[in-house]
C-alpha cells in the first residue's frame, strides 16, 4: 500500500506525493474532527478529545495510509499533549501525563521483548532447526503423519517465537520436500497451507505468541486482572490443540495424501558451540520459569529479563541482532495500550458501550458479534491494529466478565487468515507460488469458521466458570 512517507534501510526519508493517499488522510482527519462534535449523551470534554483520537487512529490503521506504528506513535503523542497536560480536561497534576507514557515500558512489552530475544538467539545459533527436527522426526515418513508433525511443530514454535519467524523457518525446511511432490498430486498444497494456519493458531497459546495477546493482557492488567503466563496457557493451549487437530483432519480430508513414504531432509546440523549451549540452557530455564510462575512468584516479565541479560552480557546477541527485533510491533502494541488507557481514563469506552445498546443483546450473542467483527476487521488490517481498537471496548462490557470478552477478542484477531494480506505467515506461504489466493481464501475461511465455533464453546465454558 502506498504511503506518503518512506524510510529506506539507510534511513533516508523520501516523500511519495500520492494524491489518493493524501486524500485518505485528509478525509480521516476530517471525520475525526467531526466526531468531536457528535451529540452523544454523556460525552465530556475529555471523552470528546479521546473520540477524535480513536476515530483518527481507527481510520489510519484500517487504511494504512501511514505506517501502523506511526499511527501508534500519533496516539501516544496526542493523548499525552491533549489529555495529559496539567489542569487539562482530565484535571491532572503536573505528573499525570505519565499514564499515557507508562505503556512504553509496560511489563507486557518487556515480556514480548524477551520473547523476541529468545527467538533471535535460537535462530542465530541453529537451535530452532535442531528443535524442529526433534519435533518432526518422531512422526515417521507417512505423508499424513508428517503433516501432523509439521502442524504441531509449527503450532508449538509459534507459542514462543513470532508467527512470521516460525513460518519462514518451517517453509525453508519444507522447500526441498515440496520438490518431491512435483507432479504427484496436490498434497504439497496441504503442507504449505498447514504452516501459516498452524502458526496463526499456535500464537494463541501464550501471552508472547502474538501481539493481540499482549494487548489483551495489558488491558486486563490495567483493570486489576493479572493473568500469569501459565494462566494464559491453561486457557489458550487446549484451544490451540483442538484447532490444530481439526486443521490436520481438514487438510487430510481435502487433499487425501497417498501412502507413499518419504523423509524430510533437514539442513545439516550446526556444530555444538558454547553459544549454542548457552542458548539451549537459557531457553529451557526461561520457559520452565514461565510455566512454574505459581511456585516461585516471579512475574513473566521479570523472567523475560533473564535471556535479555544473559544473551547481551555474553555476546550471544550483539547490536546487529538487536536491529532484527520487530520494534514497530512493540511500538504498535504500546500505542494500543495508550489508546486503551485514554479511553478508560476519559470515560469514552463506557460511553460507547452504553450508546451501542449492547445491554439489549444476550451475553452469548454479544460474544458472537464481537468474534465476527474481530475476525472481519483482522482479515483486512494488522491483527495488532485490530486488537488495539477492539480490546479496550470489549473490556468495557460490564455485563460480561472483562477477562472473557478481552481474551476472546484477542483470540479472534489471530484466527483471521483468509487473505494473503491478513497476516505475514499467509503472505510468506503465498509467496511460494504453491497456493492460489482462492485456495487460501477458501481454506482460511473454513478454518476461521471452525475457530468461531470453538471460541463460542470456550465463551460458554468461561461464562460458566467466571460468570
Amino acid at each position: 500500500m502506498s504511503q506518503p512517507i518512506k524510510i529506506d534501510s539507510e534511513g533516508n526519508i523520501t516523500l511519495n506525493l500520492n494524491l489518493f493517499v493524501i486524500l485518505k488522510v485528509l478525509i480521516i482527519l476530517a471525520l475525526a474532527i467531526g466526531a468531536r462534535f457528535l451529540p452523544i449523551p454523556g460525552l465530556t470534554e475529555a471523552s470528546k478529545i479521546c473520540l477524535m483520537i480513536f476515530v483518527a487512529a481507527a481510520g489510519l490503521w484500517i487504511t494504512e495510509a501511514i505506517p501502523p506504528f506511526a499511527t501508534a506513535i500519533m496516539v501516544i503523542v496526542t493523548s499525552t499533549y491533549w489529555l495529559g497536560q496539567p489542569g487539562g480536561p482530565l484535571g491532572f497534576d503536573p505528573g499525570g501525563y505519565q499514564i499515557f507514557l507508562n505503556p512504553v515500558a509496560s511489563p507486557v512489552l518487556v515480556l514480548f521483548f524477551g520473547g523476541f530475544i529468545l527467538a533471535i538467539a535460537a535462530t542465530k545459533h541453529g537451535f530452532d532447526v535442531r528443535l524442529a527436527a526433534a519435533f518432526i522426526k518422531p512422526f515417521g515418513t507417512h505423508p499424513s503423519r508428517v503433516l501432523l508433525g509439521i502442524i504441531l511443530t509449527t503450532g508449538v514454535f509459534s507459542m514462543f517465537m513470532s508467527n512470521t519467524a516460525t513460518t519462514a523457518m518451517m517453509i525453508a525446511i519444507l522447500t526441498p520436500l515440496l520438490k518431491h511432490f512435483e507432479g504427484r498430486g496436490p498434497f504439497k498444497k496441504a503442507m504449505v497451507l498447514a504452516v501459516p494456519f498452524a502458526a496463526n493458531i499456535g500464537g494463541i497459546g501464550t501471552i508472547i505468541g502474538t501481539p493481540p495477546n499482549a494487548v489483551a493482557a495489558s488491558v486486563l492488567a490495567g483493570m486489576g486482572h493479572q493473568i500469569s503466563f501459565i494462566d494464559w496457557m491453561i486457557i489458550g493451549v487446549p484451544l490451540v490443540a483442538v484447532l490444530l487437530v481439526i486443521l490436520w483432519l481438514l487438510l487430510i480430508a481435502v487433499f487425501k495424501p497417498k501412502k507413499e513414504e518419504f523423509d524430510i531432509l533437514f539442513p545439516k546440523p550446526i556444530e555444538v558451540t558454547w553459544d549454542l549451549a548457552m542458548v539451549v540452557v537459557t531457553f529451557c530455564v526461561t520457559v520452565l520459569l514461565w510455566l512454574t510462575e505459581p511456585l516461585h512468584g516471579m512475574r513473566a516479565a521479570v523472567v523475560a529479563l533473564l535471556p535479555i541479560g544473559v544473551f547481551t552480557m555474553f555476546g550471544i546477541i550483539d547490536k546487529h541482532d538487536l536491529k532484527k527485533i520487530d520494534w514497530d510491533v512493540l511500538v504498535l502494541v504500546a500505542g494500543g495500550m495508550t489508546l486503551g488507557v485514554a479511553m478508560k481514563s476519559s470515560g469514552l469506552s463506557q460511553v460507547l458501550v452504553n450508546e451501542l445498546s449492547f445491554l439489549s443483546i444476550p451475553a452469548f450473542a454479544l460474544m458472537l458479534v464481537a468474534i465476527l467483527i474481530s475476525i472481519l476487521l483482522s482479515n483486512f488490517m494488522s491483527h495488532t491494529s485490530a486488537s488495539n481498537m477492539l480490546v479496550p471496548i470489549a473490556a468495557s462490557l460490564a455485563f460480561v466478565d472483562p477477562r472473557i470478552s478481552t481474551i476472546i477478542v484477542a483470540f479472534s484477531c489471530s484466527l483471521a487468515m483468509s487473505l494473503p494480506i491478513s497476516t505475514p505467515p499467509n503472505a510468506i506461504a503465498f509467496a511460494t507460488n504453491t497456493i492460489t489466493t482462492r485456495e487460501l481464501a477458501k481454506y482460511g475461511t473454513i478454518t476461521s469458521v471452525i475457530g468461531i465455533a470453538a471460541l463460542m464453546f470456550m465463551s460458554w465454558i468461561l461464562m460458566s466458570v467466571w460468570g
